[in-house]
């Protein structure tokens, strides 16, 4: 049997978003669903506190960004227990899940089953949980720690492999 646990960074939503139906469902539903709400989504303060009030009245546990930072990731994981073994399927986007926005903008989104990618994206939301930043990572690049100097060491990359000729 399958037990599935549902995390989700919400930032800035439609006024009537189905994604918080889509959480509450879940919640309904009997699924372990766990939101962080950022409430210093510039414009959408009033909106996420209503957000985070509906979703907590459908059986989700809120949690909101630090103190000191404002969390504006785009991320969802699925941990799911399957006989007796964890499976996470991860989905890190560009988008802040907004239905009117998405007609507007393009946005880019990778869901994975890659397990190193989930387990990163479970100590990510265990740090947030726990007020605390993430020091090292390998496979997610994640502010405020190891996103600089991670970019930086990649754009070296390409550039060591990129074979510049002298003029002759």
């Amino acid at each position: 049997a399958a037990s599935d646990v549902y995390k989700r960074q919400l930032y800035r939503l439609a006024k009537n978003s189905m994604v918080i139906d889509a959480l509450c469902d879940a919640a309904e539903n009997g699924k372990q669903v766990t939101v962080l709400v950022e409430l210093r989504a510039r414009f959408d303060e009033e909106n996420n506190i209503n957000w985070s009030r509906r979703l907590q009245e459908a059986g989700c546990h809120i949690m909101y960004g630090p103190r000191e930072l404002k969390v504006h990731s785009k991320l969802l994981l699925i941990t799911r227990q399957n006989n007796g073994k964890t499976e996470y399927i991860t989905q890190v986007g560009t988008g802040n899940y907004n239905e009117k926005t998405s007609t507007l903008y393009t946005d880019l989104s990778l869901m994975t089953a890659n397990q190193d990618i989930g387990n990163e994206a479970q100590l990510l939301f265990e740090a947030l949980m726990e007020n605390r930043l993430i020091e090292q990572s390998q496979h997610l690049l994640i502010a405020p720690l190891c996103l600089q100097n991670k970019v930086l060491e990649m754009i070296e990359e390409e550039l060591s492999l990129i074979h510049i000729s002298e003029p002759t």
